[in-house]
């Protein structure tokens, strides 16, 4: 259990604390900062905590400082100097969104859960919008109870307080994958894979992005008939988020029909766009769904599906394709680099 609680902790922190590096230093100092970060890199943590205490005798009142010495000692392991390094810090009127969270960290880790949530809810209580935090507290649940649906529940309210926080959408779609609920882990998934393009979680998530397509592509593929002459099951539906988005699929699910690859998901893709933005779009706001209808408008849409989906699915076709249409990528990139996806914390959303 040890060894899974260090594992969803780590996972907690998108990037190593290196804030320091980002502030005005001198250049003896910044030289520090930039070796400290080098060893932490490697991960030699001793020469890491020399360089960053040698850093804080500099300047002893920078806080990022601080936190990335308490970060070195906590991949360290070394919980009791991470604890005592971080915890003036965290006392003081100078702490912020991540020392609360990596002081959350050091308590979990060791085993101090009550106390971790504590900080955490210390922490909201100062920064109620942080989604970094509501994702430490989802995280923080989701390790002793029975299901995910009170750490879901978290993430789902950070995505609303900060929606262009991209972590809560990464653990909410694989929460959502594991309950069967495939529309909300599609829609997640994808919004993360655009809020965060280049990490191995992209890579994660592209993986179940298609996985998800084929499990929502086998349930719609059943022999079960509808009932019949049911106008208020219809009706249901089509009042339903939901169901709008099942009758948007299966409308066009005929694009797949003669078998499940990136080209045939583009167009079930670019069909269901039509769809819902003809029947569905004003009474169901989707950002996604429009930013994709942005895609499209501009001609980028058979390279942005290849971009999700070709080399997840079929590493040697996505070379193959990416060669001979290496411009379409490339017009591709530098479009969204001028045209990156903001989420709207308006839009349907399961937590309302």
């Amino acid at each position: 259990m040890r060894k899974v609680v260090m594992t969803l902790i780590l996972g907690a922190f998108l990037y190593p604390f290196t804030l320091s590096a980002q502030t005005e230093n001198s250049p003896e100092l910044q030289q520090i900062i930039t070796s400290a970060g080098k060893f932490l890199s490697q991960n030699d943590f001793d020469n890491a905590a020399a360089m960053y205490t040698q850093a804080i005798r500099m300047a002893p009142e920078n806080v990022a400082l601080r936190r990335d010495l308490a970060y070195t000692y906590f991949l360290k392991k070394d919980l009791d100097r991470a604890k005592q390094t971080i915890e003036p810090v965290l006392n003081s009127p100078s702490a912020d969104e991540q020392t609360f969270q990596l002081a959350a960290a050091i308590e979990q880790a060791n085993g101090n859960f009550a106390k971790a949530k504590k900080i955490v809810s210390s922490g909201l209580d100062k920064f109620p919008n942080s989604g970094l935090l509501y994702n430490m507290k989802g995280n923080l649940l989701i390790v002793d109870a029975k299901n995910n649906s009170s750490a879901l529940k978290e993430w789902n309210t950070g995505i609303q307080k900060e929606p262009a926080y991209p972590t809560n959408y990464y653990n909410a779609a694989k929460a959502y994958f594991q309950n069967g609920e495939y529309m909300w882990a599609l829609i997640y998934a994808e919004t993360f894979i655009n809020l965060e393009p280049y990490t191995a979680k992209t890579v994660d998530m592209k993986r179940m992005l298609l996985d998800g397509y084929k499990k929502v592509f086998s349930q719609m593929s059943d022999n079960t008939l509808p009932e019949f002459n049911n106008s208020k099951s219809t009706q249901k539906q089509k009042n339903d988020f939901a169901g709008a988005f099942k009758q948007s699929i299966n409308t066009n699910i005929s694009t797949i029909s003669d078998g499940f690859d990136v080209d045939n998901l583009t167009m079930l893709r670019t069909r269901f766009l039509v769809y819902w933005n003809s029947h569905f779009a004003q009474q169901y706001p989707q950002s996604l769904y429009t930013y994709q209808t942005r895609i499209v408008k501009n001609g980028h849409f058979n390279a942005y599906n290849q971009w999700l989906f070709g080399a997840v699915d079929n590493s040697q076709n996505f070379t193959a394709w990416a060669t001979q249409f290496k411009d379409a990528i490339r017009n591709f990139e530098m479009w969204k680099q001028s045209n990156p996806y903001l989420p709207n914390v308006a839009d349907e959303h399961p937590a309302k």
